[in-house]
């Protein structure tokens, strides 16, 4: 399959997930898991860093259209995590893991290399997307709090599916 076509229907299947199903779910009433990030952890370690953020972005925009919020703060969350994408990348994998082959990807690497990767992408948009759409520091604590819980959260929905879809090399 195109890889195109495969990262669109990973897109189009996201974002109707977290709409239909994940934004309906809510921990302790204010803990809300935000799966369609895992398509911006997935996409190929070789794709140009500008194309990666213009995804995101459309990523992030799509899921602002069709959910309630401030609009744009998806799409800010998505672009500043891609920017940090290859930062990321660089400090969580030795370069032989993600260098080697043009199709190396996120479902690629082993399971730990996964969990902190996604963990660190995925408290960076998290921080973002909190404190545009709160956009005070009135409560920074408790922000912080719902910030981390949230990541967490996130963090473990994602690890379940690339367990269920992705492919481990060590496996």
């Amino acid at each position: 399959m195109n890889d195109f076509v495969k990262y669109l229907l990973w897109a189009v299947c996201l974002v109707l997930l977290q709409e239909f199903l994940f934004n309906n779910i809510q921990f302790i009433h204010f803990l809300s898991p935000y799966i369609y990030i895992f398509l911006i952890i997935i996409l190929p370690f070789n794709m140009h860093p500008s194309l990666v953020m213009f995804v995101a972005f459309g990523l992030g925009l799509s899921v602002d259209v069709v959910s309630d919020g401030v609009l744009g703060s998806h799409a800010a969350a998505c672009t500043v995590m891609a920017y940090c994408r290859n930062i990321i990348t660089k400090i969580t994998m030795p370069r032989g893991d993600y260098e080697n082959t043009s199709t190396a990807t996120a479902l690629h690497i082993n399971l730990m290399q996964f969990v902190l990767y996604s963990l660190l992408l995925v408290f960076i948009h998290h921080f973002i997307l909190f404190f545009v759409e709160i956009f005070t520091l009135k409560n920074f604590i408790f922000t912080l709090i719902q910030i981390i819980a949230s990541t967490v959260i996130s963090t473990i929905f994602i690890i379940l599916i690339k367990l269920l879809f992705g492919y481990n090399k060590d496996a």
